[in-house]
């Protein structure tokens, strides 16, 4: 990673180029200063001199605040951990912090494979050839990173990967600063833990060791011991009696109490509560409350959304983005906690996991990979999957609409009667209509649009799915949407989960960063291919007009294209595996 993605301090920021010093007052220590932030311009533009000026603002404020909180009898920080005085830190108290420096790196890694750990590893005698791998990009980037640090003095590695350190050792209190007396032998020590790492990755990629190693938090320093003697010593007066104490306490409001609250805020201010939004909301609650095992918000600390945290990703089979939405909602209930004057503390900040860069990269499934999925028999023999995920008939349209359409799931999902219609300027030309109406959810205003539909699809029996929603009285096409209360958000979760399950397991495709997204990026592959320009793509994919078509998120509409041009495009996409694809009835 290099340095300037590794930032010293999520105080720096910059105006008009200028770099800045901005941080908050802590919340338990607001009516101790005349200001609620500090604000220092940095008078540079250089953002390697702003970071070390940083650093050492950093430092005097972590003082400042320490001080502050003693001379209050407060023990805990809203703001991070309690800064602790180095000055009088012995080499060995050093070379223990550069060693658990290391073991987070170590665990990192480990707890990186942890979802796709089988029990075999974890046994008393472990099958090392079952250890799971990293990712062909994260072992490419370790093997960089080592040739860089091996040839690397250590001079260069202070001053290149000062900031990497720093971003660690913060969690524990510690700024460094190259006027101390050890910085040139820590780093040099931060270095070997790094080599050390290296050579860890290695072998757990090798599969010839490296497990069973201890936890970061086994490791002893006088991080582990800073905070209790602090209230005993003699140049601290007292805590008066009136001063309550900054532990956890029960205040009579739970989680679901700040969900109302939220709600209550948000219809003040005219924004919507979406129905399924609030089930994910509540899911969440009674997921954090069981695990947790706490129900009163006055008794929840940052700890234990970390725990969360930590448990959604090493013991369930979640994205980090999914991680990050349920810690977003805990976060959220509890800054309304904190809002409505019902909490003191903050959570404070990095709650959420780091998506790695190449964690939103998806790949187009190749020709091969088409055939290989439509020569399937839920394509080519009317077999269905009966468990609940596989959503019923979905199993066979949502793959076909989606590769001759590049249409996202949720789109898909939400087809109706009312959205396969004739188009106004072409009555010969039936299109499926992505649309806001019947409470429908469309990502961004550029995807509402006409899509026409590729012929075969009728000869698929698509009419006949129409029909039957439309004399069920039904908003949407499938019965699975039907059977989960007309839940997007589930359906597409589960079809999701059976779909790289399927694809995974089924088919043996293993190509990195194939999903059903795959399909849309091989529509608009094909889509080229044939020809077409970036108009008819963004009209069709619903891509906004001026950015880029693989660019997802504006509310800029995409021009008008004629629906004649967009006809011809669909139809004539070359898709080979339509052949022997046959409909339900077929």
């Amino acid at each position: 990673m290099a340095d300037d993605d590794m930032p010293v301090t999520s105080h720096l920021t910059s105006r008009n180029g200028v770099c800045q010093y901005v941080r908050r007052v802590p919340e338990d220590l607001r009516d101790a200063f005349t200001f609620a932030r500090v604000q220092r311009s940095l008078r540079t533009r250089d953002h390697m001199t702003a970071r070390q000026a940083a650093l050492a603002l950093d430092q005097e404020w972590d003082r400042r605040f320490a001080e502050a909180r003693l001379q209050r009898g407060l023990a805990s920080d809203a703001d991070g951990p309690t800064a602790l005085d180095t000055g009088s830190w012995s080499w060995e108290e050093w070379q223990a912090l550069a060693g658990w420096f290391g073991a987070v790196l170590q665990e990192e890694d480990w707890r990186a494979r942890l979802q796709q750990m089988p029990g075999s590893v974890l046994a008393v005698s472990p099958d090392l050839d079952a250890l799971p791998r990293r990712s062909n990009r994260d072992v490419k980037d370790h093997i960089a990173r080592e040739a860089s640090l091996r040839a690397m003095k250590v001079s260069t590695y202070a001053a290149e990967r000062m900031s990497f350190v720093q971003g660690y050792v913060r969690r524990l209190g510690v700024s460094l600063s190259r006027t101390l007396p050890y910085h040139e032998r820590f780093m040099a020590a931060c270095l070997g833990a790094e080599l050390a790492y290296l050579d860890l990755f290695r072998r757990r990629e090798t599969r010839s060791g490296g497990i069973n190693l201890p936890h970061p938090d086994t490791i002893p320093g006088p991080w582990r011991r800073a905070v209790a003697p602090l209230a005993t010593t003699a140049a601290v007066p007292p805590v008066p009696s009136s001063v309550p104490a900054s532990g956890p306490r029960p205040i009579g409001k739970t989680l679901a109490d700040c969900a109302l609250k939220w709600q209550e805020n948000r219809r003040i201010v005219k924004k919507q509560v979406r129905p399924e939004y609030l089930r994910e909301m509540d899911n969440t609650i009674a997921d954090f409350t069981a695990h947790a095992k706490l129900r009163d918000i006055g008794e929840i600390g940052r700890r234990h959304v970390l725990a969360y945290r930590d448990h959604l990703g090493s013991t369930k089979d979640y994205a980090i983005q999914t991680i990050n939405k349920k810690i977003g909602f805990i976060s959220s209930l509890m800054a309304t906690a904190l809002n409505a004057g019902w909490t003191e503390i903050a959570l404070g900040g990095e709650l959420f996991l780091e998506i790695p860069e190449d964690e939103d990269h998806r790949e187009p499934y190749s020709a091969a990979e088409l055939q290989l999925i439509f020569g399937h028999p839920i394509f080519t023999a009317g077999f269905r999957f009966a468990r609940v995920k596989a959503c019923g008939e979905l199993q066979f349209w949502l793959p076909l609409i989606a590769c001759l359409h590049g249409m996202i799931s949720s789109e898909i999902m939400q087809l109706g009667p009312d959205t396969v219609l004739p188009h106004p300027d072409a009555p010969d030309i039936l299109c499926f209509v992505v649309t806001k109406a019947g409470d429908r959810r469309v990502k961004t205003l550029a995807r509402r649009r006409w899509v026409p539909i590729r012929k075969e699809l009728f000869d698929l029996g698509l009419n006949d799915l129409v029909e039957t929603a439309r004399t069920a009285d039904r908003p949407f096409l499938w019965s699975a949407m039907a059977s989960q209360a007309d839940d997007v958000t589930r359906v597409s979760s589960y079809f999701s989960s059976f779909w790289a399950d399927f694809t995974r397991k089924d088919l043996k495709i293993e190509a990195e960063g194939t999903t059903l997204y795959s399909f849309r990026h091989a529509f608009q592959d094909e889509i080229s291919r044939i020809g077409h320009g970036d108009e008819i793509k963004k009209a069709l994919m619903g891509h906004a007009e001026g950015g880029m078509t693989g660019r997802y998120g504006t509310k800029r509409r995409p021009r008008v294209v004629n629906i004649h041009d967009l006809d011809e495009a669909v139809q004539g996409a070359v898709w080979p595996f339509l052949k022997t694809v046959k409909g339900p009835a077929g």
